[in-house]
């Protein structure tokens, strides 16, 4: 008989990540507890991609309606509000029955008080397995005047119920894309100040470039290349000061959008305690199994570090949980997630980069193609714009990675995601009539001129 109270415990479980792991350990009859301090449903549903996308699309329709955004605005709030409202309580419904099935649910932030035991509002609870699912919070720099001035965070900025007359947002990753351009085209003046050469600087440029001038369009104004000094208020103005292209220049807006991105939350949570070693990005450093430096404590989610995106948090919940219930460990299997930034254009990734598949010791090759010079593409009114690029093994031809920018990429990514969930080659690709006219032949046309370059 155990000597502790739990079999399993799950630190921050009202998240994709905590949720899962949770769910997967109560399938082998295990006795699991799960403590939420927060509302219930994690970032994504309450204030990450759900209502950010449903912002996106109103923000379309508004253009492509041709109508006023703040007329519109008061519904689109309601309508994301519900939105969120609909699927938070699906997860309450989903955490009630598994609470009926004997999950035990703590309400309360937990925190270590030794390796296998943890206080969640002033109760101990003791656990055989421990894991760690805390998501990620905002990064919030050290720029002078940034916080007396006051800022607004994604989910501050996707809560207002009046839209300000002017933004400048602080960023230039996918958050704050995303954001920026549901802002311009719901008519709100928007100034965007990024600190690297293009916006999304961690893919590649050639979407950095189309972006800006899709947010060009849009009506927003970019500064790119530039260093941020500092954040000052005066009255219902924010102006933020940055060098750039060797001057120092000043944007003033009404609201200040900080989004530079997230970091692991461990606040609180008194890892030393547990003796559960964070790694140089103040994540919990986990390995391939999700176990952290402590074997019977593992991790999942944003906490981890790793790419923050939900099918992922997903994947390594299903990977902590079945870990710690189980004597035979697995790795987890992540080769193949699709990834998405929902702009206008999308952008849209899977497997390796040219550049991890020859870290891998893969010898590869690279094809392009240029969705504007498609037929399909001249068959829309407005400009389209984008490219794939697909990487192949030589010898065995099989595809090992793509990235697509085209206005539905995130829907057309998956048909390479599968390729390379199956070790299809690009010839196998090729291969195959796509529908004519469609954006989607861009694959096709891509894969075909990497199976010819693979041949030569």
């Amino acid at each position: 008989m155990s000597t502790f109270d739990l079999d399993l415990m799950v630190i921050g479980g009202g998240g994709s990540g905590g949720f899962t792991a949770a769910t997967t350990a109560m399938k082998t009859g295990a006795k699991v507890g799960m403590a939420e301090g927060g509302r219930l449903g994690g970032l994504c549903i309450l204030a990450g991609c759900m209502p950010s996308k449903t912002l996106l699309h109103g923000a379309a329709q508004v253009k492509a309606r041709g109508v006023s955004g703040r007329a519109a605005y008061p519904a689109l709030h309601q309508f994301t509000k519900g939105v969120v409202d609909y699927l938070a309580g699906g997860r309450v419904e989903s955490v009630e029955a598994k609470v009926k099935q004997g999950l035990q649910l703590y309400r309360g932030a937990a925190r270590f008080l030794d390796p296998h035991t943890v206080e969640v509002a002033g109760q101990k609870i003791s656990a055989a397995k421990i894991v760690i699912a805390t998501g990620s919070a905002e990064v919030v720099p050290p720029v002078p005047g940034l916080a007396e001035s006051g800022y607004l965070d994604s989910a501050a900025f996707m809560a207002l119920a009046e839209l300000p007359q002017s933004l400048l947002v602080l960023g230039g990753g996918t958050q704050a894309v995303e954001l920026a351009q549901a802002a311009a085209r719901l008519g709100v003046a928007t100034t965007m100040v990024q600190r690297s050469e293009h916006l999304m600087s961690k893919v590649d440029h050639r979407y950095g470039h189309i972006l800006a001038d899709a947010l060009a369009e849009d009506g927003a104004q970019i500064y790119t290349g530039t260093e941020l000094k500092r954040v000052q208020r005066e009255g219902e103005k924010v102006t933020a000061f940055f060098e750039h292209q060797g001057k120092e220049v000043s944007v003033s807006a009404q609201a200040l959008l900080l989004s530079l991105g997230r970091r692991p939350n461990v606040a609180g949570l008194n890892l030393e305690a547990a003796g559960v070693t964070l790694g140089q990005r103040g994540e919990v450093a986990v390995d391939r199994h999700m176990r952290t430096s402590q074997p019977h404590i593992f991790a999942a989610g944003d906490v981890t570090g790793w790419n923050m995106v939900v099918n992922l948090a997903v994947l390594q919940g299903q990977t902590a949980g079945y870990n710690a219930t189980h004597e035979a460990p697995r790795e987890i299997d992540d080769r193949v997630l699709p990834t998405a930034v929902f702009t206008d254009p999308q952008f849209a990734r899977v497997g390796l980069s040219l550049e991890q598949a020859r870290a891998a010791g893969l010898d590869c090759l690279e094809a392009d193609y240029d969705l504007g010079d498609m037929g399909p593409a001249k068959t829309y009114p407005e400009r389209v714009r984008g490219y794939m690029s697909i990487r192949g093994e030589k010898g065995s031809g099989r595809i090992v990675g793509a990235e697509l920018v085209a206005p539905e990429a995130s829907l057309m990514i998956h048909d390479m995601a599968v390729a390379i969930k199956m070790k299809a080659t690009a010839a196998d690709i090729a291969s195959i009539p796509y529908i004519h006219p469609c954006l989607g032949e861009i694959s096709e046309f891509a894969a075909g001129r990497l199976a010819s370059k693979l041949k030569a």
